[in-house]
């Protein structure tokens, strides 16, 4: 958090980019949009892990 405040001040006016409110409400935004992404690729991948599991699972099957 403190490196985001760093990068919100303005240097020229020693003011701020956004006020508290408005950073927290970005920042929940873009939680909410990191979560679901990160959900997404977890799926995605647990998916791709899994048939290739199967796929493997149906090759030595075949051979027995």
């Amino acid at each position: 958090m403190r490196e985001i405040n760093e990068i919100n001040k303005c240097r020229k006016s020693s003011g701020f980019y956004l006020n508290q409110a408005e950073l927290i409400d970005i920042l929940q935004q873009g939680y909410q949009v990191a979560l679901k992404r990160a959900a997404l690729e977890a799926f995605v991948r647990a998916a791709f892990c899994r048939k290739g599991r199967y796929e493997a699972q149906a090759r030595i099957s075949s051979y027995g």
